[in-house]
Parts: structure tokens; C-alpha cells; sequence
């Protein structure tokens, strides 16, 4: 058996692979730790995982506003202490970490006490903490068709994103029946993915008189703090009564991913492997102020895959014409079903848990 500690908090693009990558792991009779952030939203996403070992650290990202690059320092150097303390405790064979500023301390401790560092970055453009701290790493996982210089031969590998256990596609009536839809109800899904998007939201709530019109169910997931609407009941043209249904956060994704026709959504790495993993076509508005554009390059890849279509933010007024075309043609969903499956064959976890064994037992 080998110890393992896993740096994934601060946003659900980082914990949900750290998760999926921790619970193969132990699958496979090895020992982890879990190091999130002390945000909110990691909590939630923990809350059901009560079988798992969490240790939540400081930190916060960094600015270059005098005030915040101050406290940037400060919990840096706090997570840096308690990652010392904690790598020694537990005499971890190997460190894991997903980037953002919680993967600093756990990434810096590791370099210092010589533990094998192992780096996963899930964007198809990395991001500075992976850039930083690559440097440093036995190992760093990239996806397909990402190239990143470093030095050492043999310190990059391809590697398709982790998704946890849980997150498969489940039979659409009782999918439906979860979120109190009716069973032959055609259904968008609205995702901002774990921090939401205002902008998608307010599209929802103004266009869900045009969806239900025709005959479109809505099932929108605000975000943290971001829900501020009422359930609303609309009649179609088919003589029902269509829903759209508001959710403040989404602890059970398998049956939203299950429930819809057609999502629109971000384009968070995570948000991509779940749509392959559970089949679910989608319309991508990509996130334009994402760290270096990632979500965009994200986007263009999976379209180009021909799992989405790609509507850009200042475009999103034609968001409504590309989703109400796309909900009336059915063979453009099989066709991008067929692609799915293809995207979701590269999420292959087991030669990443493979690669980490392998490190556990050869540290040098």
C-alpha cells in the first residue's frame, strides 16, 4: 500500500478529477488524503463523500493589489507550514496536485522534502500554477494534443481527465422523475458549472417563454449564491404545461447530466468529460475571462471533436436559434452521441493509477 495526498480544492474543475483520482486510488488498496481549500463551494462537493480523509488548508490566489498579494503571502506561507507538517505525518510516497493556489503549499512542501511531485492539468492551455510548478515534478499529466517544453525526458504524459465514479449516465425516465419533471418532457440543462454563470441564467429565465412555447423544459443550475428566481410554469404548443426549475447547487450531476436533451454550459474540462462520459449533446459559451482563454481553446477542441457547437459570449444572441434547432434534430444529436463516445475512450484512468504506483515504488 502507498500514501498518497491529493491538492485539488478551490474550484470544482480542480476537486471533482483530484476525487476521481483519490477514489481509484484507494480502489486500488492505497491510503489518500484529500487537501481542499477553505471555500464553500469544496465543501459542498465533499459533503458526500464522508468516507474520504480531508485535510482543508489556507490560501488564497494570487494579485498583484498590494492588499491581496499580501494575503496571497500570508496563507501561502501558512498552507506551506501545514503541508510540511502534514507530508511528514503522514510520510507520503507521492504528492498530487490539480493547480490553482491550492496546490501551492502541498507542491512547494513536496519540492523541499524531496516527495515525488505529480502535476494533472486538465486545460487544453495550462494554467501558471502548473507552468510555476511544473519545474518541480516527477510527473505531469497534460491532455491529448497538449505539448509543454520541459527539460527532463519523459516528465510529460497524456492523459485523458479523471471522473468520479458516481458520474455515469442513468436511465433518462428516472433521471426526470428526480427533479419532478414528466417522463416524456424534452429537457435542456443550463450549467454554469461550479461557481455558475450569471449571464447563462438570465438567457434561461428570459428565453424560457420562446422554450416553452416550444415544448421545452428547463432545468438550470445557478450556482452558490446566484439562484434568485422562482420556479415558473409556462403552457406550449403542444397543450402541456412546461417547467423551468431553478437550483441553488446540484450534489446528484449523474441524474442532470441523464435527465436533458441538450445542455448549455461553460467549457470547464470537467463539464466536457461528464457531457462524453453521460452522452449529452451541447451548446458551449465558453467563459471569455477564464486565465489565458482556456475555456475557448477547451471549446474549440470538443467542437472540433464534434461532441458541441460553439456560441462565444458577445454571440449569445443566437444562442436561442442554435438550441432550438438543435432540440428539433435528432439526428445531429445521435451523430454527436457516436462523437461522445469516442471523446470518452480517452478518459481512461487506469494508466494513471498505473503511472502513480509506478512512482510510489521507484521515488527516484
Amino acid at each position: 500500500m502507498s500514501k498518497f495526498v491529493i491538492a485539488c480544492g478551490g474550484t470544482g474543475g480542480h476537486l471533482s478529477p483530484g476525487i476521481a483520482i483519490g477514489q481509484a486510488l484507494m480502489e486500488a488498496g492505497n491510503d489518500v488524503v484529500f487537501v481542499i481549500s477553505q471555500k464553500e463551494i469544496d465543501s459542498k462537493l465533499m459533503a458526500k463523500y464522508d468516507d474520504l480523509r480531508v485535510v482543508k488548508t489556507a490560501g488564497t490566489p494570487f494579485s498583484l493589489s498590494p492588499v491581496k498579494l499580501v494575503k496571497f503571502i500570508f496563507t501561502q506561507s501558512r498552507a506551506l507550514i501545514q503541508m510540511f507538517s502534514l507530508l511528514r505525518k503522514e510520510k507520503c510516497d507521492v504528492a498530487i496536485s490539480f493547480g490553482g493556489f491550492t496546490s501551492m503549499g502541498l507542491s512547494l512542501a513536496a519540492a523541499i522534502l524531496k516527495v515525488p511531485l505529480v502535476l494533472h492539468e486538465s486545460n487544453r492551455k495550462p494554467g501558471k500554477a502548473i507552468r510555476v510548478l511544473g519545474r518541480f515534478a516527477r510527473r505531469v499529466y497534460v491532455p491529448h494534443g497538449v505539448n509543454i517544453s520541459r527539460g527532463k525526458s519523459g516528465i510529460i504524459k497524456h492523459a485523458g481527465y479523471p471522473i468520479r465514479q458516481e458520474i455515469k449516465k442513468i436511465p433518462q425516465q428516472a433521471a426526470k422523475e428526480f427533479f419532478g419533471f414528466d417522463a416524456d418532457a424534452d429537457i435542456l440543462l443550463v450549467l454554469g458549472g461550479s461557481q455558475g454563470a450569471v449571464v447563462l441564467n438570465s438567457w434561461a429565465e428570459t428565453n424560457f417563454p420562446v422554450l416553452a412555447e416550444n415544448n421545452i423544459d428547463v432545468l438550470c443550475v445557478c450556482g452558490p449564491g446566484k439562484n434568485e428566481r422562482a420556479d415558473t410554469s409556462l403552457p406550449g404548443t403542444d397543450g402541456k404545461i412546461h417547467q423551468i426549475k431553478y437550483l441553488d447547487f446540484c450534489d446528484n450531476m449523474n441524474a442532470a447530466l441523464s435527465c436533458a436533451h441538450l445542455a448549455v454550459a461553460r467549457a470547464g474540462a470537467g463539464t466536457i468529460a461528464e457531457f462524453a462520459r453521460c452522452g449529452l449533446p451541447s451548446i458551449l459559451v465558453p467563459y471569455p475571462y477564464s486565465a489565458d482563454n482556456h475555456q475557448l481553446e477547451n471549446a474549440k477542441c470538443f467542437e472540433k471533436q464534434g461532441g458541441t457547437v460553439l456560441v462565444r459570449q458577445p454571440d449569445i444572441g443566437t444562442l436561442l436559434g442554435e438550441v432550438l434547432s438543435m432540440m428539433k434534430n435528432e439526428n445531429l444529436r445521435r451523430t454527436m452521441l457516436k462523437n461522445l463516445e469516442r471523446v470518452d475512450s480517452l478518459n481512461d484512468m487506469g494508466k494513471i493509477v498505473e503511472d502513480l504506483t509506478f512512482i510510489a515504488n521507484n521515488p527516484r
